[in-house]
């Protein structure tokens, strides 16, 4: 199918974003912390994705590589977000439903999205590239260009903030 995307193939383009939309944009919305950047991320993803998908070794899978270039894009988006000086607005309560994982139930996931909303960005975009998508921290300290250490360093830190925001009130 990535190969047919390759060439722009409607079919597999349109099958690809029905597999993989939601957790796209879940990736994408916990690290712009905003539902319309989410989608405007999931948005240049799927437009440059035949492009971009030339570049993919079809000898992995390709789920972890999307989810990689949705951060990219998302961190991108949000360091354009912060030199425009933009304001986001607040998350409502049902846009953070939308994006609960199902494991948790709802207001402990909704406890963590306003958790992880306390951090600062460095800190959210550590936590939720390495707790929530799995990524090593070489994989983050490429992503992120940052020293190893100053990932696992960040994790200490957010998860401690996080401790104390969920479970010492």
């Amino acid at each position: 199918m990535a190969s047919r995307a390759a060439r722009g193939d409607r079919r597999a383009l349109r099958a690809l974003y029905e597999e993989y939309a939601k957790q796209l944009f879940a990736v994408a919305y916990r690290l712009t912390e905003s539902s319309a950047d989410a989608r405007d991320v999931l948005h240049d993803v799927f437009c440059g994705l035949p492009e971009a998908i030339r570049r993919f070794d079809p000898e992995r899978p390709l789920g972890p590589w999307l989810r990689s270039v949705t951060a990219r894009a998302a961190l991108k988006h949000v360091r354009s977000q912060r030199r425009r000086r933009e304001i986001s607005i607040a998350s409502t309560p049902h846009e953070l439903e939308a994006t609960a994982s199902p494991e948790l139930p709802v207001l402990d996931s909704i406890a963590v999205e306003r958790a992880l909303s306390s951090l600062t960005e460095e800190l959210r975009t550590v936590v939720v590239l390495k707790e929530m998508e799995g990524y090593s921290h070489r994989e983050i300290a490429e992503l992120l260009q940052i020293a190893r250490s100053t990932s696992e360093g960040r994790l200490c830190k957010a998860r401690k903030l996080l401790r104390a925001e969920l479970f010492e009130r």
